[in-house]
C-alpha cells in the first residue's frame, strides 16, 4: 500500500503524539509508585485504551491485534517474576502499556534496559547504604532454597525495607533509553 504525502504526515502526527501520550502516562505511573507504593489500574486502562484507539487509527484491526499481542507478552514473560516477588503487578501492567504504545522490538529493548537500569539502582542503594555483601549473600540463599522450599516471595522473607526500589523509575528509563537506541540505530 503506497501513502500519498499527507498521510505520512498524518501518521507521523498520530504517532508522535502516541509516543508524548506514552511519555505522560510513565511519567504519572512513577508519581503514583512514589506517593502510593502503587501504580492506579485506572491510569493503566486509561493507558490501554488510549493504545487500543491509536493502534486503530495508525493500523485499523490488524494493528488493534498486534497492540493485544504486545500488551499480553509482558504478562506471560514476567508473570515468575511477580511470584518471586521482584517485580509487582503494576510494573508488569506498565510492561504492558508499554508494548501497546510500542512495537515488539521496542518493547523487549524496553524490557531489557529497564532491568539493566534497575540492576545499576539497586547496587546504588546496597553500596549508599552499605550492605551490598549481606544482600548478596541473602539473594544466594534465598535462590538455593528454591529447589527445597518451592517458590516463596524473595520482596516477603528476604530483601530489606531500605534496598526495595519503585520499579517504574527504572522502566522509565529503560523506555526512553530504548527509544533513544532505536532512533539512532534504525
Amino acid at each position: 500500500i503506497r501513502l500519498t504525502t499527507k498521510e505520512v504526515m498524518k501518521l507521523n502526527v498520530v504517532q508522535d503524539l502516541a509516543a508524548r501520550t506514552l511519555l505522560v502516562i510513565l511519567a504519572a505511573a512513577v508519581v503514583q509508585d512514589f506517593m502510593y507504593m502503587k501504580i492506579s489500574n485506572r491510569l493503566i486502562l486509561m493507558g490501554i485504551l488510549f493504545s487500543l484507539a491509536f493502534g486503530l487509527m495508525t493500523g485499523g484491526l490488524r494493528q488493534v491485534l498486534y497492540v493485544l499481542v504486545n500488551i499480553s507478552f509482558p504478562v506471560f514473560v514476567l508473570y515468575l517474576f511477580y511470584l518471586l516477588g521482584v517485580l509487582g503487578a503494576g510494573d508488569i501492567k506498565l510492561f504492558s502499556l508499554i508494548g501497546g504504545f510500542t512495537n515488539f522490538k521496542l518493547l523487549t529493548g524496553c524490557m531489557f534496559y529497564s532491568f539493566v537500569a534497575a540492576a545499576v539502582i539497586a547496587v546504588g542503594k546496597m553500596l549508599y547504604n552499605r550492605n551490598l555483601r549481606i544482600s548478596v549473600f541473602k539473594a544466594g540463599i534465598f535462590f538455593r532454597s528454591i529447589p527445597r522450599e518451592g517458590l516463596v516471595s524473595y520482596h516477603k522473607e528476604w530483601a530489606e525495607r531500605r534496598n526495595l526500589m519503585h520499579f517504574s523509575v527504572p522502566i522509565l528509563i529503560g523506555y526512553m533509553v530504548a527509544v533513544l537506541h532505536w532512533k539512532l540505530y534504525r
